[in-house]
């Protein structure tokens, strides 16, 4: 699997949606899947994100990780950004799924992503309902 370098700016919900919309654009999505990745379980309203978007399959694929920008854990733009990330998914038909890593794998994996980690955590994804996604919650104080 190829792996891109990871796109995007931590913290910054639009830079990294933009980011990741001009990469993407006119490429084959056929086959792909969307893959948000937190280190959070059970905390959606506090919840950031990456996203991990896998194209192709088998030795042909290539995936893209863009840096922890989505979610409400970014305020309203965050969660805003991660909404329009997931909807944009669903007009591709790509499957929405979620994994959940230990805040040091986290950090590890998208600072510097490879092949043999990436295949992991795609296999270890759920599908994941993108309507959870798209309500927006208010984002918890801190």
């Amino acid at each position: 699997m190829q792996i891109a370098d990871p796109l995007g700016v931590p913290g910054a919900p639009q830079e990294t949606l933009n980011a990741i919309m001009a990469r993407v654009e006119g490429s084959e999505l056929t086959g792909g899947k969307l893959i948000l990745v937190t280190d959070r379980q059970g905390e959606r309203t506090r919840a950031g994100y990456a996203a991990l978007l896998v194209t192709g399959q088998g030795a042909g694929a290539s995936a893209v990780v863009t840096a922890t920008a989505f979610g409400p854990r970014f305020g309203t733009a965050g969660a805003q950004a991660l909404s329009e990330l997931v909807r944009w998914a669903q007009t591709q038909e790509l499957p929405v799924r979620e994994t959940v890593l230990s805040a040091s794998d986290f950090t590890r994996i998208l600072a510097e992503p490879d092949a043999v980690e990436v295949g992991q955590l795609v296999a270890s994804s759920n599908p994941s309902d993108p309507g959870i996604y798209m309500l927006r919650p208010v984002p918890a104080d801190s």
